[in-house]
């Protein structure tokens, strides 16, 4: 029998059966692809040794013959017992190396709202107190935007459940506001807020089932003035680079006159700073003067100004869309467009019965903007489209209600691709761990498992950048996998859906394998494969195959339908062509 090509199509399958998607890939992880044919992932590599979070400066104090520190912070800083800090910049003090000291502990005691103790890997030999330096509490990233200043820095903005952390000319900063209120990080607990007969009668429940009421930061620059909204807080802060004195502000403050209660902001293209559910009113849109951010309120030598959504529904977030600016609502999408004097701007309606699952979904990627609804994917680029998913019951069959608004896009426009990263397991998973991508280009799909809670495309840095929710910062697709952080012993692999012979009535015998591989050394992957005798029945393992400069090897194994794993290295690139099997028929027995 002539030669078989058993290499599927690009692009996983996660719909229906398996069997029903035989001659497809069906499941994979840390996968791509690109221009029809199968890749790995690109690695990533720390941006930041340390996690982002809350910056305490703080003293740390050591004591002869102890291994426990006492970290004095100059403000009180809140922390409880079990909490998790990371020392950053300590010299050797009293004995106890720097090594020793600038790494993750879990407090130990809370003597007063400005100390805690911690227990080292060191021994103290005197008393001795350090100079200042500097204590994180570690935070979950939600939100991330950078651009470039008047002198061309790049500013790297991340907000975090409990404030917002900037990266500007090599160094960080805590800029979070005074009075700024943070994210709902945990969802309410206590007597009815889980399913009936789950614990004892009478006790406070100790998960819950109550929605997670996430909220999401919107950001945007006015010149090189970096301007945010968090819709939990309401407030339209600004920070500045260069405050006049050639230093940046040391914290963001509130945009004089702006409106609170917003659910979040945006910058016109001309240059009025749009405000989105102004002031509480769920539907209303308020816009200050041209140039001119500190004033609101309309009259007849300014251009501020606002008007309602003439629809139902509670305005949420904004994206610019060419020269108009789109508002997603809780039932669709509304079009803002620039109509000049007297009345500044109009508004219409877009898009009904295509809300976006969370303000975090909706993506940007330059000729079309696409999002996630409650139970499909849409696209914008004039008129919404509902977008065809081969991947839809991977992930609306797993996602849960309660953590739906922790979902979140991302663009990586290199490959052509839109991420959406989405929580799944417990109700108490709270931050994204699955994702899904999408090659608008090829129109494939691919699925896998990663941590990551917020990420921007590659542009005013060089390779994308993402964190994940212990509050570590990574840049993605920099080299291969190898030595990624957090991958372990992970690989990247494809599975197959079952290959037969006609309608898999006949046994198939395979003799020979020649793989087809393009990489630096072979062997790149390693190919296993399982079989059947019907889609229900047991499956048999025939071993795995690895490939030398040969190309081919033997193979001795029987069955009416067989699957195959594509395992690839990690330790380089590859690309997987047209596999083929020497594949004898057997009859029907």
């Amino acid at each position: 029998m002539p030669l078989v090509q058993i290499t599927p199509p690009a692009g996983i399958i996660k719909n229906g059966t398996d069997y029903s998607n035989k001659g497809r890939f069906v499941d994979g992880d840390l996968v791509r692809f690109e221009n029809g044919y199968l890749k790995p992932l690109g690695g990533w590599t720390f941006f930041r040794d340390n996690p982002i979070g809350t910056f305490f400066t703080a003293t740390v104090t050591t004591a002869s013959s102890s291994a426990n520190i006492t970290v004095t912070t100059t403000v009180a800083h809140g922390l409880s017992v079990g909490d998790t800090v990371v020392l950053e910049n300590f010299v050797a003090t009293g004995g106890i190396t720097a090594n020793e000291i600038n790494t993750t502990f879990t407090i130990a005691t809370v003597p007063s709202t400005t100390t805690f103790t911690a227990a080292t890997t060191g021994s103290g030999t005197s008393a001795a107190t350090s100079a200042s330096a500097r204590v994180i509490q570690p935070a979950v990233p939600i939100g991330m935007y950078s651009y470039k200043t008047n002198n061309g820095e790049e500013v790297l903005a991340i907000g975090t459940r409990s404030g917002i952390n900037i990266f500007y000319d090599n160094n960080w900063y805590d800029v979070t506001p005074t009075g700024f209120s943070g994210d709902d990080v945990i969802t309410s607990t206590g007597y009815g807020a889980f399913h009936y007969g789950v614990e004892d009668w009478g006790d406070a429940r100790s998960t819950s089932a109550l929605n997670f009421d996430t909220k999401s930061f919107s950001f945007a620059n006015w010149g090189e003035h970096l301007i945010f909204c968090f819709a939990g807080d309401g407030k339209i802060y600004q920070w500045r680079p260069d405050t006049g004195s050639g230093s940046p502000d040391t914290i963001a403050t509130a945009v004089t006159n702006a409106p609170t209660g917003c659910q979040a902001v945006i910058v016109s293209n001309e240059r009025h700073l749009i405000a989105i559910g102004s002031g509480g009113d769920p539907r209303k849109i308020a816009w200050s003067d041209r140039e001119d951010n500190t004033t609101w309120t309309s009259s007849a030598r300014n251009t501020a100004g606002d008007l309602q959504i003439a629809t139902g529904g509670q305005a949420n977030y904004a994206v610019k869309f060419g020269n108009d600016i789109i508002i997603f609502t809780d039932v669709g999408i509304n079009k803002l467009y620039y109509t000049g004097s007297p009345f500044v701007y109009g508004i219409q309606d877009a898009g009904v019965n295509c809300k976006a699952i969370s303000p975090r979904s909706i993506i940007s990627s330059g000729g079309f903007l696409s999002w996630i609804s409650e139970n499909s994917f849409f696209t914008y680029n004039g008129q919404v489209r509902e977008l065809k998913s081969d991947v839809h019951d991977f992930i609306f069959d797993s996602l849960q209600q309660n953590t739906q608004q922790a979902t979140f896009g991302a663009h990586n426009i290199d490959y052509n691709e839109i991420w959406w990263f989405f929580p799944v397991g417990d109700v108490d998973q709270l931050t994204p761990n699955k994702y899904i991508i999408w090659n608008y280009l090829d129109n494939v799909w691919s699925i896998g498992e990663l941590d990551r809670g917020c990420w921007i495309d590659q542009g005013v840095f060089n390779n994308p950048i993402a964190c994940d929710k212990d509050g570590f910062v990574y840049e993605h697709d920099k080299r291969a996998l190898f030595n990624s952080p957090g991958l372990g012993t992970r690989k990247p692999f494809c599975t197959t859906g079952p290959l037969e012979i006609g309608n898999g009535d006949k046994v198939a015998q395979v003799n020979q394998i020649l793989p087809d591989e393009e990489t630096t050394s072979l062997p790149a992957i390693t190919l296993s494969f399982t079989g059947r005798f019907t889609p229900l029945g047991a499956d048999t393992d025939f071993g795995s195959f690895s490939f030398n400069a040969d190309g081919y090897t033997d193979a001795r194994f029987s069955a009416r339908q067989v699957q195959m794993k594509i395992e690839g290295d990690v330790t380089q690139d590859f690309q997987v062509g047209k596999i083929r099997l020497d594949v004898q028929p057997r009859g029907r027995r």
